[in-house]
């Protein structure tokens, strides 16, 4: 065989030069690992998911157009005024008395048998059951029979089978001391006290946390607290109503249940009414905690009177969890907002700069919101506190977070003076006209008087607000003002096209 040949027999059978080489061991821990990196990389993609979509579960909701089914919210009103008590428990005296039997008449006996008296025998004559029901009875005199003299007993008296009478005990009236001026004062605060725990289920505690950037590029963190009343369920949120003076800005919510803190979220705000809805998703509220929650009661404004009792809770003197007590000691004044005014009134509690909370009466009902910025003279020391109740339609519409129509105006009830110079009744007199605003377009100016708003008249400023609230953005109003002239008041026809207020 040549070596040619034998070359070539070499390459046909070059697969026998081949190695088997061993398996390799530990094959499927390396799969293993693989696995277990997968799982770890889905886990924190989950995480990440999961974190995005409460972040901007929101927005991407009203970026789909995804709306939850949420139902209209409104403040029932009280139908009767409730009176205060300060006795829930009855007094110590009236504790202890106890009612006093009326006498009732003695049911009628049968007639007994009489039996001749046999000598030597002891006899006791009384009188028939027929006689003794209609006659008075008289002392019966004593009988001897067989030498012996048996008195008569006497009624209530026992009769011992010796012939011995035994008298019938007396009961003694025990009587209790009567109250002393201490105990009836401590039993008022005890009173006002049980008012203050029953109406704190309704109220919270609200922490804005504000996140920012300073001058040497260092975030800095920033938390206020505020109280907060819980006043609806829509069937998806919690809804607590907050003041805005406390927090400008915020980058997180808090709410605080007692020891329970749930994120929540800023739903709506007016900053000129000083006022924001903080929603809590009721998923994220344990059944338990929701069966404790109560829901907050507007006094309404006529039970605001000079000399009603209150007591101011939250952080009234910047403690959290504080009460201070008091009385209403006037109704303070009114501050112009835009379409609108906040009413408010005075108390004779001392005023703290960063104090905050609500006012509420002894009927544990919310008469107003502490103010510290709307009132006519800011920073007099004196305790105020805005009424809920003549702002009720802007809350309503806070809750709901709904469109509200702006008119753009800042006006007040018509002065006396101008009333009586051109015999007017009601309408609103305009003190100011905002920039950019569809008053100032449809040519309205400081001074005018509005007088109507289509066919209805204007009562005053309050009926002025409650009108504008009613109207709808985008609509087009015909209000009838009248304006100063040379010759006195001179009537003009505006249209007025309502926009969405921001």
């Amino acid at each position: 065989m040549t070596e040619e040949q034998k070359e070539k027999r070499s390459e046909d059978y070059q697969f026998i030069n081949e190695r088997i080489v061993p398996k390799r061991k530990k094959k499927w821990l390396k799969r293993l690992g693989t696995l277990l990196f997968v799982v770890c990389l889905a886990a924190v993609f989950g995480v990440v998911a999961h974190a995005a979509y409460l972040l901007s579960g929101d927005y991407l909701k009203d970026l789909l157009g995804i709306e939850e089914k949420r139902q209209e919210v409104d403040l029932p009103k009280l139908t009767e005024p409730a009176r205060p008590t300060l006795s829930p428990t009855p007094t110590p005296v009236e504790a202890t008395k106890t009612p006093t039997p009326k006498p009732t008449a003695e049911p009628t006996k049968p007639a007994e048998p009489t039996v001749a008296p046999t000598l030597g025998a002891e006899v006791t004559l009384s009188p028939t059951p027929a006689i003794a029901e209609t006659l008075t009875p008289e002392p019966t005199p004593d009988i001897a029979v067989g030498g012996e003299v048996t008195p008569e007993p006497t009624q209530g008296a026992e009769v011992t089978p010796g012939g011995e009478l035994t008298a019938e005990p007396t009961a003694v009236p025990t009587e209790t001391p009567a109250p002393t001026p201490i105990d009836a004062y401590l039993q008022i605060y005890d009173a006002i006290r049980k008012v203050a725990e029953d109406v704190s289920d309704a109220f919270v505690t609200v922490e804005a946390i504000e996140q920012g950037v300073d001058w040497f590029q260092e975030v800095y963190e920033k938390r206020t607290r505020t109280t907060g009343l819980v006043l609806a369920n829509d069937g998806v949120d919690l809804l607590i109503l907050v003041g805005t003076e406390q927090f400008t800005g915020a980058n997180a919510i808090d709410v605080f249940f007692g020891d329970e803190v749930i994120p929540g979220r800023i739903y709506s705000m007016d900053r000129d009414y000083g006022l924001a809805v903080i929603a809590v998703s009721l998923n994220l509220i344990p059944k338990e905690l929701m069966e404790q929650i109560d829901m907050g009661l507007f006094a309404e404004a006529g039970d605001i009177v000079v000399g009603t009792p209150v007591i101011a809770l939250g952080a009234p003197n910047g403690y959290e969890g504080s009460m201070e007590f008091g009385m209403i000691t006037s109704l303070g004044s009114a501050v112009s907002v835009t379409d609108g005014e906040v009413t408010s009134f005075t108390t004779n509690i001392t005023e703290y700069p960063g104090g905050y909370g609500f006012v509420v009466n002894l009927e544990g009902k919310i008469l107003g919101m502490i103010t510290h910025t709307h009132k006519t003279n800011p920073g007099d020391g004196i305790f105020t506190a805005t009424s809920l109740d003549s702002i009720r339609g802007v809350i309503v519409k806070l809750l709901n977070n709904a469109e509200r129509a702006y008119f753009g105006i800042k006006g007040q009830d018509i002065p006396k003076n101008l009333k009586k110079e051109y015999v007017l009744e009601n309408g609103v007199y305009v003190r100011e006209v905002e920039n950019a605003s569809p008053a100032l377009a449809s040519g309205i100016k400081a001074g005018d008087i509005l007088i109507s708003i289509g066919d209805e008249p204007v009562e005053g400023i309050r009926g002025f607000s409650d009108m504008i609230l009613k109207r709808s953005t985008r609509e087009i109003v015909r209000v009838k003002l009248l304006r100063k002239a040379e010759d006195g008041l001179r009537e003009m026809t505006v249209e007025v096209l309502l926009i969405e207020k921001k």
